[in-house]
């Protein structure tokens, strides 16, 4: 029983890469200006994202999600074409890493509505908004067993709590989240 749910945990975090690398390439890349265009938003006059989400940042999560989305079948076929995966196609890399970047956007929006600074820690949100949303995303074009999700975004959670409580107590972060 541990040998299948850690065989799904593989395959669902092979199969939702495309939105983790997604998630994380905005971070070297940013540039061309504001998603948000610097506006803000009717109800309570503060930006709708904030400066840090960047058109550049989205275009490369995009095509990072898009290239990754193309090259993983090729090296784990198995993956994505078996094991109750059903109507995969290329295209579901770039819908993955666009819904990575909207399930992050879609935290900043919230923290500018709850008066967290850019940058400042919304726990749950932070840790899992992305994976969360990225398989929410390809869910319509795709079909893929539910355990995936069910085992990865748990996962995802405590592996970014563990790197980021580790990077803090070497010295690579300021903050613990």
């Amino acid at each position: 029983m541990v040998a299948t749910w850690i065989m799904n945990l593989y395959y669902g975090i092979i199969f939702i890469a495309p939105g983790m690398i997604g998630n994380a390439v905005p971070v070297f890349v940013s540039g061309l200006g504001r998603v948000d265009g610097g506006r803000t938003f009717y109800r309570d006059g503060k930006p709708i994202l904030g400066s840090h989400k960047t058109r550049g940042g989205l275009i490369s999560a995009v095509l990072a999600g898009g290239l990754v989305g193309i090259a993983a079948p090729l090296y784990f076929p198995e993956i994505f074409y078996g094991n109750g995966v059903e109507g995969y196609t290329y295209i579901i890399g770039f819908i993955m890493g666009f819904g990575a970047m909207f399930g992050d956007s879609f935290g900043s929006f919230l923290k500018r509505r709850i008066n967290i600074r850019p940058g400042g820690p919304f726990p749950i949100m932070d840790q899992i908004g992305f994976v969360f949303f990225a398989y929410l995303f390809a869910a319509p074009f795709v079909h893929y067993p539910i355990i995936w999700p069910l085992l990865v975004v748990p996962f995802t959670f405590l592996l970014h709590l563990t790197s980021n409580l580790l990077a803090y107590s070497m010295g690579w972060k300021d903050v613990w989240y």
